[in-house]
């Protein structure tokens, strides 16, 4: 049996949401650990972004989020082990886990749109089956505030 839920939302009102697409962050989102329940809201169309990651508890926080591997093929997110466990990975072969996540940066949108940044080193990573969700912090050279937008043609969107 499917439940619907209402959300009020920060930019769309109010809208409604199946129980079973919820997210659950186990441990919080940085910043905002006491949020567990968010929805993610893909108001121009299941494979389009940006997408947005709307909390399910309040107004407050929702954020503006998109693939990473739009504006970097090669980006992966190597979680530690209390993460996998949390996400309820442990024990899944790599190509499992692979095709078990969804990696999510958030963006930051000032007035000027094209001044967009998105955080690279601190991706949401989603089991999508389970609906749990990890925000991490990644070692390697990912950069906090990558421009989406940019003049050269080796990074961000032209």
């Amino acid at each position: 049996m499917v439940i619907n839920m209402l959300i009020n939302t920060r930019d769309f009102g109010e809208i409604e949401v199946a129980d079973e697409e919820l997210i659950t962050f186990p441990a919080g989102l940085f910043a905002f650990e006491a949020m567990r329940e968010f929805a993610l809201v893909s108001p121009l169309g299941e494979d389009v972004y940006p997408k947005w990651l709307q909390s399910a508890e309040s107004l407050a926080p929702c954020f503006i989020v998109f693939d990473p591997t739009i504006l970097d093929k090669n980006y992966t997110a190597k979680l530690e082990p209390f993460e996998e466990k949390l996400l309820k990975l442990e024990g899944l072969s790599a190509d499992n886990k692979n095709n078990s996540v969804r990696h999510l940066v958030i963006a930051t949108v000032p007035d000027d749109f094209k001044r967009t940044t998105l955080n690279m080193k601190a991706p949401v990573v989603i089991n999508q089956k389970d609906k749990l969700a990890v925000q991490t912090i990644l070692s390697g050279d990912y950069d906090f505030k990558f421009p989406m937008y940019n003049d050269s043609s080796d990074s961000g969107v032209d």
